[in-house]
């Protein structure tokens, strides 16, 4: 392990030139404007911003993008939000962006500038239609300071010049304009801004070791990304053409799971575990994975199928995913099992907060009694007994806060859907549906049907926010303003 500092303008140039890669499974840039914004304050005011964690790797690295000439060997491990927010402050696109949005689109929304007549914070902001249209110099993009490739000479004499007419502008009042070229130039030396960087050169499993323990903002790096960086190496390609791929095919589907669920999915089906350091080594190369893959495919495309005819077109109505696991599992071993009874297996699961504690040990649990079934009945009656107690649902259950609970909403949902209730509105649509299609990824609504100011000092506070008194419509519909009533 190596410890040292590089430059700002050397982390966007090895960016660029593709002399850092990024690999293949990691997600895209998700980073708001305003993160990218702060980045920038933080640099000005010469206050660290993280580490880079950086593998020097000498097994061949699948990146994101299709190939290059260069065949680097450095993959980006940790800071790959904060190294592609420094190429767009500069204006530059790194390598590895392959996102659907067009670079010029991504530049013009994290358009960050500086306020130079600003006497006290915020002295950075993302720009407005509004602070485009200003005419005068005031707000400055700061790619224009970050992107100066010329001699030394002549970018001071840029920055002068640039000075000069903020002062004509009217602006920065007290100071001259020697005063306000260097200001400009404090934020110009970012450039110069130097970051620490770490560098591993250890083997494939220490590196994983190195990955588990490592922490971004408090948020413990997933396990399931550190093997999918593993199967990117021994499997160049299959995560880019293969898995992500098959991430859009769910999306579209209204399945807006993490590829970490996926992929814990197909260690489920390939070997019957979750807890991937009890996975055996040799099942992440190619020829043990594909197979796995093939049946790990066919068996969300039966579950993502039978969820629709109960209602749900995706997994935004869940409380939690991790069902979906054993649910897949389930399918790929028993393809032909009465999905009512696994729907059924499954609502109870949410209800009693299955997954709500330390879900690997649970999914483990519900994969041994998988492998272990002959039938799917067997599996079945396995899991629900970890259950402990299924009482059936009482009335007392929709007296319980709506807000706290997501499983009774669920319910609600299923119920409106079953007796196919209709919206309240004037197209009088089947809730979920446009037209004859159930929606991908339908979200409902949830509205009181006697409205909080009609039932005050009439009924008990709680009973208020009770599911009984909360109706189901569609995302579309319009609220009546009146007090006394919730619903058009």
């Amino acid at each position: 392990m190596a410890y040292a500092s590089i430059k700002v303008t050397d982390i966007v140039e090895r960016s660029v030139h593709h002399r850092w890669s990024v690999p293949e499974f990691q997600r895209g840039f998700v980073w708001k404007p305003t993160q990218v914004r702060d980045l920038v304050d933080s640099l000005w005011r010469g206050y660290p911003v993280g580490t880079l964690l950086v593998w020097d790797s000498e097994l061949p690295v699948a990146t994101r993008n299709v190939p290059d000439g260069e065949i680097p060997s450095q993959w980006v491990v940790d800071g790959q939000q904060r190294t592609t927010a420094l190429c767009i402050l500069t204006g530059r696109k790194p390598y590895w962006w392959n996102s659907k949005e067009g670079w010029e689109t991504v530049l013009r929304r994290f358009d960050i500038r500086f306020d130079v007549h600003a006497k006290t914070e915020p002295y950075f902001l993302v720009a407005s239609a509004a602070h485009r249209k200003v005419k005068t110099h005031r707000y400055i993009p700061i790619s224009e300071l970050l992107s100066l490739d010329t001699a030394k000479s002549d970018q001071q004499q840029k920055l002068m010049n640039l000075a000069k007419q903020v002062k004509l502008d009217g602006l920065c009042d007290g100071m001259d304009a020697m005063e306000v070229y260097t200001r400009l130039d404090r934020l110009r030396k970012i450039r110069d801004a130097e970051v620490v960087i770490v560098t591993v050169t250890n083997e494939l499993e220490d590196v994983v070791e190195i990955f588990a323990r490592l922490n971004s903002k408090g948020t413990r790096v997933r396990e399931a990304d550190i093997y999918l960086g593993i199967v990117a190496a021994r499997s160049p390609g299959w995560v880019r053409e293969h898995f992500l791929p098959f991430m859009s095919d769910l999306d579209e589907a209204g399945f807006n799971v993490s590829p970490s669920l996926v992929f814990r999915s197909l260690s489920a089906v390939g070997q019957g575990k979750v807890n991937f350091k009890a996975v055996d080594d040799s099942f992440w190369n190619a020829d043990r994975l594909s197979p796995a893959w093939k049946r790990t495919k066919a068996a969300w495309g039966l579950l993502t199928k039978h969820m629709k005819e109960f209602g749900l077109s995706g997994n935004a109505l869940l409380p939690a995913d991790n069902v979906l696991v054993s649910s897949v599992a389930i399918l790929d071993k028993f393809p032909s099992a009465h999905f009512g009874q696994v729907f059924y297996w499954l609502l109870q699961a949410l209800r009693f907060g299955r997954y709500s504690g330390a879900s690997n040990t649970a999914l483990d649990e519900d994969l041994k009694e998988i492998g272990n079934a002959s039938f799917p009945q067997n599996a079945l009656s396995g899991m629900l007994s970890r259950l402990r107690y299924v009482p059936p649902l009482e009335s007392k259950d929709f007296l319980r806060d709506y807000s706290e609970s997501r499983f009774g909403r669920l319910v609600l949902y299923l119920l409106a859907y079953n007796n196919q209730a209709q919206d309240w509105d004037q197209t009088s649509l089947r809730i979920g549906f446009e037209g004859q299609d159930l929606v991908a990824g339908f979200e409902p609504q949830y509205h009181h049907i006697f409205p909080r100011k009609f039932l005050a000092g009439k009924v008990p506070p709680e009973n208020i926010e009770a599911l009984a008194n909360i109706a189901v419509v569609g995302p579309r519909i319009k609220r009546s303003s009146s007090s006394n009533t919730s619903l058009d």
